[in-house]
């Protein structure tokens, strides 16, 4: 029996497993959508590329934009895939769903066909009068005639259920044709965007060629880079270290004040409850004193001493309700939210509009407005391989675009920092325990402590080493750590 169960339930999951990945991957509109974004990508690169091909000086802009062709191509290429993928599986369940309805109509027509033979042999209506008045009393007849209708409904209804299950074949088999179309398609774009991936890392194998004569130029330059990501994590570390510092302050004075305040209250409540326990024990005592008195001046007694003990019992109660409601404030302790989650303490935090700040941007994620209206990536998060012997890092995403540009906060927050860098200005957003990062402006037009809303102007984008604009943005997490700015910015 248990073997039987187990087989049937692994039929199940077999049957089950397409429904739920289909589930999972994403839907047609966002592949399309996601493909379309990824075409834009890699022509802008190519608008670029055409625009610094064969300009010495910009040798790393060069290799930095084939080599961000490559990897776009590679995405859209996955991109392509999953798109196969997702109408193979669409596929496989219209063809299931098509076997089960085809069953289900031979099915369907068998009981039909017995039902029109059934009624065919039957048709007199001599047949169906002796039907009636062969029955037993009036209530028989009443439900004979009740059964013949119902049967006459039940034949009507197998007819429509037929029908229905015709057209909804038809569908799927439509459904199942279009699917085979646009594999064909799909397949035939990801030929075309496999041999472009190939021609782009010939492209890229050959331009590596022709720049290794200026190898060690380039190398200058990304050495040149990496010390400045260096500083530039220092000066954000010690910035963030330094606001640590500063907040931890303002929360501890922030707790003192609220635990004296708390303190005060507290004593007055227990003030409170012991002068109205001293007031009950008076009245007692009077009433005690009063019990020989007659019988009116005796009850008078009795009820102030039970109002003063009531009293006394509610005032202790608000003591102890506001001691228990209110516990000593002490810092570093997570958070329950309103929804019951438990979220991690931060310094930042510690005021409703600090925690409001974090949870709306956290809410913004992949919908925050980029910082520019308008530039290409040309150097994106992480590690980027140019060639066997060129490494860059990244810690935030590299914009290039005209100089001058205007650069924008990307959130509501306070600028926690204005700093200069070589030759460039940084400015620090702080949103809650969130940080963004906008370096290497010009004419900055913030100050420190100054209140921001998204889309508020911060400053211009500066020129880049290679002569051209550029703006580095990052985004620093609750943890000190920089993240990838594009899992935050809304698509282009």
């Amino acid at each position: 029996m248990n073997k039987i169960i187990s087989n049937i339930f692994q039929v199940f999951i077999i049957l089950a497993l397409p429904l739920f990945v289909v589930a999972q991957q994403p839907t047609k509109e966002d592949l399309t959508k996601q493909k379309q974004l990824l075409q834009k990508e890699i022509d802008d690169l190519n608008n670029s590329l055409s625009n610094v091909k064969g300009q010495k000086d910009k040798a790393m802009r060069i290799m930095t934009i084939i080599n961000s062709k490559v990897e776009a191509r590679e995405r859209l290429v996955n991109n392509i895939n999953k798109e196969i993928k997702r109408i193979e599986e669409e596929a496989f369940i219209s063809e299931r769903e098509i076997y089960r309805l085809k069953k289900e109509l031979d099915t369907l027509k068998q009981k039909y066909a017995q039902s029109i033979v059934f009624a065919y042999k039957n048709r007199s209506n001599y047949q169906y009068l002796n039907f009636l008045f062969s029955s037993s009393d009036f209530n028989d007849a009443i439900k004979r005639v009740t059964y013949l209708k119902s049967y006459r409904q039940l034949r009507e209804t197998e007819a429509q259920t037929i029908t229905k299950t015709q057209e909804l074949l038809q569908s799927n088999i439509v459904k199942l044709n279009v699917n085979r179309e646009d594999k064909k398609g799909a397949l035939m774009s990801q030929s075309e965007q496999l041999k472009a991936l190939e021609q782009d890392k010939k492209d890229k194998d050959e331009t590596v060629k022709q720049l290794r004569g200026q190898e060690k130029e380039i190398n200058a330059q990304i050495s040149k880079k990496e010390k400045q990501r260096r500083e530039l994590n220092n000066a954000i570390n010690a910035a963030i270290k330094r606001e640590i510092a500063e907040a931890e302050k303002r929360e501890k004075e922030r707790l003192a004040k609220l635990k004296a305040a708390e303190d005060l209250k507290r004593k007055q409540l227990e003030a409170e409850a012991l002068a109205a326990k001293a007031a009950a024990a008076k009245a007692k005592a009077d009433a005690e004193a009063k019990g020989k008195a007659d019988a009116a001046v005796k009850a008078e007694a009795d009820a102030k001493a039970k109002k003063a003990e009531d009293e006394a019992k509610k005032a202790e109660q608000k003591s102890v309700t506001y001691n228990a409601a209110n516990p000593e404030p002490t810092a570093g302790k997570n958070v329950v939210m309103p929804n019951g989650k438990v979220r991690d303490y931060s310094v930042f935090e510690g005021t409703t509009e600090g925690m409001n700040l974090s949870i709306k941007f956290e809410e913004n994620q992949r919908r925050l407005p980029w910082p520019v209206s308008t530039g290409n990536i040309c150097g994106r998060f992480g590690t980027q391989q140019l060639s066997k012997t060129m490494v860059v890092q990244h810690d935030g995403i590299f914009i290039c675009l005209p100089v001058g540009t205007s650069v924008k906060a990307v959130a509501d927050g306070e600028v926690s920092y204005v700093m200069n860098l070589d030759e460039y200005k940084c400015v620090m957003v702080r949103h809650g325990r969130y940080t963004t990062v906008y370096n290497r402006l010009t004419d900055v037009s913030v100050t420190k402590g100054q209140k921001v809303n998204a889309g508020t102007l911060l400053g211009k984008a500066a020129i880049g080493d290679e002569g051209d604009g550029e703006v580095e943005f990052r985004v620093v997490n609750g943890s000190s750590k920089s993240v990838n700015p594009e899992n935050w910015l809304k698509p282009r």
